[in-house]
């Protein structure tokens, strides 16, 4: 498995300074007091606010669909194990594991001497409460993410406790590294008013304060962690809900705000907004294992279920292109599993993703393809590269239009298949592809009709194998086989997410999934800029 950031995300895991305006003046999201008095006094300061892109959509901890409301419960609460993103775990609640011959044990080992927010000793039977809970309420988001196959939890003791699998499941760490611990005497007490009434009692570093829906999160500082080495030098954080590009930036040059995080980064034709901030500011630039993709409708009868159709429409597309003048920066890929990916091969080409107009144009010659309409359907945010992918397809004889359509239209769509083509998005979580191929090849959740058993069963291996090396080797050998069939989606291109904080900031971390964590967020007055 390559990964391209690799010396740049250890830099940013172990909390070494990522820059932007200005060392936090004037932090006021919120109704929070200003910052700028205290720094004119040379004095640290202790307020930070950070604008992010969207809103979240409940308190709940095992039901978080988006990456400011992940943040913020790792913030708050602990899980297992700290989920680094890259396919690998460092201890967290749980010190050590060890996973049983079969695949189908994990035994984790607590630390003793933890707490949570309201004095509760946090053991084994918080645990057990936890997944007890993603048993009893499948449609919970963590437990519909990634416990499928969970079959049980068990004390063993205080501090030990088993979850048990009913199938093996490479990916388990990942659902682990999710699901944060909610204290079982609170849980018993309040049930889900824990999370409605705001009341929120975790072990996390930071304690909750207020939810205000649509404006901003505010967190402040425990007097005690578990972990005596962290020790942030700020006691409040605001995390503000800015859906407008332009007024998140605003704010941050004129010292309201101390890091823009927007979930798809910062758009490269705003950047032009920071001109003159270079002192203050620092862009800071990640490759991702996010793709934008196209989605095939591979059923009997559809132009897409002969290869040499999806190969030509494929070889039309200039990538390069695409990457550069409307994605504004970007990897372009060979196949879903990219460079900072699970399954990754640098080696790896196919013949479909080689741009290559005249080939592809004597390939849909020799194809049953009779000028059928084909339309491509996709949200309004895809519809330059939809107008551009089109285009390309058209120039060497396809008969192809964009259609524009809403969210909850596209989605209907693609869970009947009804549909000839789409372009979307998609995070490898954890820059793990499990649940991608899972659930959009092998169950072909989109019904594109394609079906490869030999496909399938590398799927298979690489989702139930525990060894890293095993998976990644089982990914490799599937995406090889996406990538020359064309199907039943190709990818058009891996996307970077561009985000800005202040100078002096310590501690952010930005993964090459697509999600961020504050939770060691610190403060160097040393690394502001004169």
């Amino acid at each position: 498995m390559k990964r391209a950031l690799a010396t740049t995300m250890a830099v940013l895991t172990a909390a070494t300074t990522l820059a932007a305006c200005g060392g936090n003046s004037g932090s006021t999201a919120g109704g929070a007091a200003g910052t700028a008095t205290a720094e004119a006094a040379g004095a640290a300061p202790t307020t930070v606010t950070v604008a992010v892109s969207e809103n979240i959509l409940t308190l709940d901890p095992l039901d978080q669909n988006c990456v400011p409301g992940a943040a913020v419960m790792d913030m708050v609460f602990d899980a297992l194990v700290e989920d680094n993103h890259d396919g690998t775990f460092s201890p967290r609640l749980a010190e050590s594991w060890e996973v049983s011959e079969d695949g189908l044990t994990y035994t984790f080992h607590l630390r003793d001497g933890v707490t949570a927010s309201n004095g509760e000793p946090v053991n084994a039977d918080d645990v057990v409460t936890t997944y007890q809970r993603l048993i009893d309420d499948p449609g919970l988001v963590c437990a519909a993410n990634y416990w499928g196959d969970l079959e049980s939890v068990e004390k063993v003791d205080d501090l030990t406790v088993n979850i048990n699998l009913t199938t093996p499941n490479g990916a388990c760490l990942q659902g682990v590294g999710s699901a944060w611990i909610i204290p079982d005497e609170a849980w018993n007490e309040y049930g889900e008013s824990l999370f409605t009434d705001q009341i929120m009692i975790g072990s996390g570093p930071w304690a909750f304060d207020e939810w205000i829906d649509g404006q901003y999160v505010h967190l402040t500082k425990k007097d005690s962690y578990w972990n005596p080495e962290w020790n942030s030098a700020y006691n409040e954080v605001y995390i503000r809900f800015v859906t407008e590009a332009s007024t998140a930036i605003s704010g941050q040059l004129s010292g309201d705000v101390d890091a823009y995080l927007p979930t798809s980064g910062i758009s490269p034709d705003m950047l032009g907004l920071y001109t003159g901030s270079e002192n203050r500011c620092e862009l800071i630039t990640v490759d991702t294992s996010t793709i934008d993709y196209l989605g095939f409708n591979c059923n009997e009868g559809s132009p897409f279920a002969d290869i040499n159709v999806r190969k030509a429409f494929s070889m039309s597309i200039d990538r390069q292109t695409i990457v550069d003048t409307i994605l504004g920066g970007g990897l372009v890929p060979v196949g879903v599993c990219n460079s900072e990916s699970m399954g990754y091969d640098e080696t790896l080409t196919a013949e479909g993703y080689t741009y290559d107009p005249e080939s592809a144009k004597a390939l849909l010659d020799a194809s049953a393809y009779n000028g059928e309409p084909i339309e491509i359907s996709c949200t309004s945010a895809f519809q330059r590269i939809a107008l551009a992918v089109s285009d390309y397809a058209n120039q060497i004889g396809f008969n192809s239009t964009v259609s524009i359509v809403e969210s909850a239209t596209l989605a209907d769509i693609r869970a009947t298949g009804e549909y000839d083509a789409f372009i979307v998005t998609a995070m490898l979580s954890g820059s793990d592809p499990y649940q991608f191929l899972s659930f959009r090849v092998q169950s072909d959740a989109h019904h594109s009709g394609y079906v490869n058993e030999e496909l399938n069963n590398y799927i298979s291996e690489g989702n139930t194998a525990s060894d890293p090396a095993v998976r990644d080797e089982a990914y490799k050998k599937a995406n090889a086989i996406i990538a020359e069939e064309c199907a039943p989606m190709v990818s058009l291109a891996q996307l970077q997410n561009i985000m800005s904080v202040n100078y002096g900031i310590t501690g952010i971390k930005l993964f090459s999934d697509g999600f961020w964590n504050l939770t060691y967020i610190d403060y160097a007055p040393s690394l502001v800029k004169a």
